[in-house]
């Protein structure tokens, strides 16, 4: 790797306007017109806060491996696994030809990188996983509720300090904050928007998800693994329905179903992208939306879903 590679120069990749975002967010002095200062400025804040420990201290086991493959000259193909790198300001270049460079910050950073580190980075990414469930689920959990999930992962550090584990997270990276002894959505306890939901909450025990519902609501932000949801997406696709189109609406109406939004409406909303060919298709079409709607995982019910709750 050319010595030549720095912080400083990857960050020219932002335009001016990104740059003065970036600088207010670190209370970095910035000027116009004075691109190379800012960029060498911004860097030196960087790191002064110790930002790419903490970036690295996050990656998951593949985008690590890949940040490891690009140092050790290898091409990378998963341009997932670019687009995170790049995020994140551990690597820049070109998508076009292939060419990444690695700021030699990153690489005396990841010198610290032992058994020690692996097993706190691995700790860390399971919570940030875990947190999915805050904010689709629960939105406000003590910790020891918090606790009973991080250890359905047998691969972590099982007595680990979850609060340290939470304050050594970017905060760019959560949506959480830490309330005492609680994790908590920002603004749920004093949004009166949210007044309902907390209320109706109280009702209802914290329904604690497997890992792989955790890893599902973290990797694609909606659970994709609902039989009644994947039901509904079977359908659309076998009357022609676009994949990428058909992601975005079932991700929507997953939402709505979480944020208790009325049935009707989420129907309403479907069922205006569709021409049925007879009543018949039409009835078929709202018993599975029926069925998804009350086998979806509600936060007003703390994830449980009306079905279940309807057994009690």
């Amino acid at each position: 790797m050319n010595e030549k590679n720095t912080l400083a120069q990857c960050l020219h990749k932002y335009d001016m306007e990104s740059l003065h975002a970036y600088c207010a967010e670190y209370s970095v002095a910035f000027t116009e017109d004075a691109k190379d200062a800012v960029c060498t400025a911004l860097s030196s804040r960087l790191l002064e806060e110790k930002v790419l420990e903490q970036r690295l201290g996050i990656l998951e086991d593949d985008i690590l491996q890949g940040l490891l493959d690009l140092m050790a000259g290898k091409k990378i193909e998963n341009e997932d696994i670019i687009d995170h790198l790049d995020g994140l300001d551990l690597i820049y270049g070109s998508q076009e030809d292939q060419s990444w460079h690695i700021p030699f910050e990153v690489t005396d950073a990841l010198k610290i990188k032992d058994d020690v580190w692996d097993s706190k980075r691995r700790s860390r990414v399971w919570l940030m996983q875990c947190l999915s469930i805050i904010q689709h689920y629960w939105a406000d959990a003590p910790m020891e509720v918090m606790k009973q999930l991080y250890q359905k992962n047998p691969n972590v550090d099982q007595n680990a300090n979850l609060k340290e584990l939470f304050q050594e997270i970017p905060v760019s990276e959560i949506t959480c904050v830490m309330i005492e002894d609680s994790f908590v959505i920002r603004g749920w306890r004093s949004s009166e928007v949210f007044a309902g939901y907390r209320e109706k909450q109280k009702k209802h025990s914290y329904y604690l998800p497997s890992m792989e519902e955790v890893l599902d609501l973290y990797r694609n932000d909606f659970d994709t693994l609902n039989r009644y949801g994947i039901s509904v997406k079977e359908w659309f696709l076998k009357n022609g329905a676009e994949a990428d189109d058909l992601e975005l609406l079932l991700h929507e109406m997953w939402n709505d179903m979480n944020y208790g939004h009325l049935e009707k409406e989420i129907l309403q909303e479907a069922e205006s992208m569709i021409t049925f060919d007879n009543k018949k298709e039409q009835e078929q079409f709202r018993q599975m939306i029926h069925a998804w709607y009350i086998h979806a995982g509600r936060i007003d019910l703390r994830g449980h879903c009306i079905a279940e709750q309807e057994k009690n």
